[in-house]
């Protein structure tokens, strides 16, 4: 099983989460490989940084898994470990490497620009366990 780990970043406007969403093929979160010796930590803060540019804070409170199976591969299936990361306020976030998009949206137009259900609920769990913050 092939794995990958990155984080549901956002930025508080006002008194509200924005969720950073990052778009290669589809819109999602900041994610990528596992390199080896890394953490799932280390790869998480690794790629919000290498696609996004920005220097998020983990909260690995927050930790989701998803697990999806691989279109192009059949019989192949990936795991990805998902962090909570609040940027920080000072460095706006832009789209590096193989990112063609960024969008930073409230959660109902994030949840809106997300087309795979459990990243939807991912999203969720994030909006509530911010919120209740």
């Amino acid at each position: 099983m092939e794995r990958s780990c990155g984080a549901v970043l956002y930025k508080m406007i006002g008194e509200k989460p924005h969720f950073v969403l990052v778009k290669a093929a589809a819109f999602g979160f900041p994610k990528g490989h596992v390199e080896k010796g890394e953490t799932e930590e280390q790869t998480a803060a690794r790629e919000v940084l290498e696609e996004t540019g920005v220097r998020a804070s983990l909260d690995t409170g927050f930790r989701r898994e998803v697990v999806y199976k691989l279109p192009k591969r059949p019989g192949r299936k990936k795991q990805v470990v998902l962090f909570l990361a609040e940027c920080d306020p000072r460095h706006e976030p832009h789209p590096h490497c193989e990112i063609k998009e960024l969008a930073i949206k409230p959660f109902e137009e994030a949840l809106e620009l997300l087309k795979h259900e459990a990243l939807k609920n991912v999203l969720r769990d994030a909006n509530e366990y911010i919120l209740a913050k």
